[in-house]
């Protein structure tokens, strides 16, 4: 692992540096350049086709990516092909494996990968990953964010390792300082009992505390937040039936009760609230990042923030994490191992920190490896220093939603759960009804 200067690293926490141990001093050194990855041993030329659902500059960025790849390793051509979504891409997949005619990989969300997991047309990663020189070392290991590996894993399927991280996102607060400051509220939160309290005192006239925008997402990482989870750990069984749920939906209805908090009618409601200080407080996710900065500045133009959510130990901070992953499909057809053992190279060298840091800039995702911050601080992307700023006590473990089959119903669930108790009904009843439902879902409940 390369070693970082003190102020490089406070410049750039967002990647965990006050989290990582062994990033050791070296004043004024700039980043070297990362060794080649050693190829797998063939003389003739390789093609790998993969498919993807990005588009606009983050679809341009990844065609550039594979085009330097290519020049990299000139046996190896990489040929990407757009899905208009990730239903498409899934259906499509799945058409494909009936005609043994899978493409090398995919870019999809894990979700999507887990249902190609759970057909037996994926490459366990542990395997490659395992491998002594094309491999994952532990340095390489430990140079990724907390949580992040693990967050491919698929419990479900015996634990195993099938998504590779690429293009993530993260749940995190963002917070009106004015207000919060005018209210002498602690600016930002950083417990719940902090948050239950700047919610209150900053409501006031036209303005109320938090404005809800109900997601799965968000209540996962409430119950990360807490020690707990939405499934249990071999994700059987809900667990978020638990103290940690029962607490959160009561202060839901407090807050609600009190007028601290309330339900916006959309996603897009909510952020355009906060946009027009009408709020101090909005749960959303960093890809949120740029539509807000345009937005308060559009309408609001006062001092906000970015944060971990609130915890309730903020030492040991956690959220949820989303977004894209790379997976491996098993060779069939004429394809072969060689195949298996490029596109294995492809996403080694699509997360090494030059491509890390280009994928960032690009897109504003979280950078998935420590070593991306040295050469990023010196220059963060418009909007990045707010994020960095916010995450400067240490970024949170990053936890995966449920992958488990038909967990949108799991989502659903969730949030009409959030809604219902935001809506005067009593949270330990809404909680019951919502876990009968996710175990049922779960196949525990006939």
């Amino acid at each position: 692992m390369m070693n970082f200067s003190k102020t490089e690293r406070k410049l750039f926490t967002i990647v965990g540096a006050l989290t990582i141990v062994g990033l050791t001093a070296c004043a004024g050194a700039l980043p070297t350049q990362t060794a080649p990855l050693a190829a797998p041993t063939t003389h003739t030329s390789i093609t790998l086709r993969f498919w993807h659902t990005k588009s606009g500059i983050a679809a341009t960025t990844l065609s550039a990516l594979a085009d330097d790849f290519h020049k990299a390793y000139p046996n190896i051509t990489v040929r990407a092909e757009q899905k208009a979504s990730e239903g498409d891409l899934l259906r499509e997949g799945l058409g494909a494996m009936a005609l043994n005619q899978t493409p090398d990989f995919i870019i999809a969300s894990k979700r999507t990968i887990a249902e190609f997991a759970r057909k037996g047309a994926l490459v366990n990663l542990d395997v490659l990953a395992g491998e002594v020189e094309q491999g994952l070392s532990e340095t390489d290991r430990n140079d990724f964010l907390p949580g992040l590996l693990d967050a491919g894993r698929l419990p479900d399927l015996k634990n195993q390792w099938y998504a590779f991280p690429f293009d993530k996102n993260a749940v995190v607060l963002y917070y009106n300082a004015d207000l919060l400051q005018a209210a002498k509220a602690d600016v930002p939160p950083r417990t719940w009992d902090q948050f239950g309290n700047a919610a209150r005192v900053t409501t006031k006239g036209n303005v109320h505390g938090w404005v809800m925008s109900p997601s799965a997402a968000t209540f996962a990482a409430i119950q990360f937040s807490r020690g707990s989870s939405v499934l249990n750990a071999t994700q059987t069984q809900a667990q978020f039936g638990d103290d940690a749920g029962l607490k959160s939906l009561q202060l839901i209805v407090a807050l609600k009760n009190g007028d601290a908090a309330y339900l916006a009618p959309s996603a897009d409601a909510a952020r355009s609230d906060f946009a027009q200080a009408k709020t101090a407080l909005l749960f959303g996710t960093t890809d949120d990042l740029t539509a807000i900065a345009d937005s308060v500045a559009h309408a609001g133009n006062f001092k906000w923030g970015v944060a971990n959510i609130p915890q309730i130990n903020p030492a040991q901070a956690a959220t949820t994490v989303l977004g894209s992953d790379l997976a491996i499909f098993r060779p069939v057809g004429n394809a072969s191992e060689k195949q298996v053992q490029a596109a294995w190279l492809f996403a080694r060298w699509l997360v090494l920190p030059e491509q890390s840091a280009r994928w960032t800039r690009a897109t504003l995702s979280i950078p998935v490896r420590v070593s991306a911050q040295s050469l990023l601080a010196s220059n963060l992307p418009p909007n990045f220093q707010r994020l960095s700023d916010g995450w400067s006590n240490g970024l949170p473990t990053l936890k995966a939603m449920p992958a488990v089959k038909d967990a949108n119903l799991i989502d659903t669930a969730i949030v009409e759960m959030w809604i219902n108790i935001a809506n005067g009904y009593d949270p330990a009843t809404a909680l019951k009804n919502a876990t009968t439902r996710v175990n049922r879902v779960l196949g525990q409940i006939p």
